[in-house]
């Protein structure tokens, strides 16, 4: 499989909640870097626990929509939305999150370098303050308003 056909793949495996099937297109060296919060996991079993479990623990009945996806050679880059409700405890490596109840649905972007059928690097990126304000754990405006004072 081609880059591009592997992480149409691995979108499909997310939303169908194949965690196995979705982990298996990863190298088990892979090196996948969440860039928003600096976190560097190595390794499938580290992308499973600090990745895929993160997420889909915290927002169980999740959704990958609206891909957009493009790729040359080994690279492939897409955007997307992340949409779910936050009725599972999200455990970030800084922090411990209970379940606010709350549907979040934000945009998020991922490229990653494919090799010999695996996904050897990953670089995800999307915004913290979004998430953190549609959950109400934090307001932009107030702080602005706040500072401003």
């Amino acid at each position: 499989m081609d880059a591009k056909t592997i992480m149409r793949k691995g979108i499909e495996l997310w939303n169908a909640h194949g965690r196995d099937e979705f982990l298996a297109l990863y190298d088990g060296d892979v090196v996948f870097l969440d860039q928003p919060t600096g976190q560097k996991l190595t390794g499938r079993e580290e992308v499973g626990k600090g990745f895929y479990d993160l997420w889909t623990d915290a927002y169980p009945d999740n959704e990958v929509k609206d891909l957009v996806l493009f790729g040359e050679g080994d690279l492939v880059c897409f955007h997307a939305r992340f949409a779910g409700t936050h009725t599972g405890i999200l455990h970030a490596p800084a922090m411990e999150m209970p379940p606010t109840g709350k549907p979040i649905d934000a945009p998020f972007a991922h490229i990653a370098e494919v090799r010999d059928g695996k996904v050897m690097r990953a670089w995800h990126y999307y915004d913290r303050l979004l998430v953190l304000e549609q959950e109400g754990v934090v307001s932009l405006d107030k702080l602005l308003t706040e500072q401003a004072a």
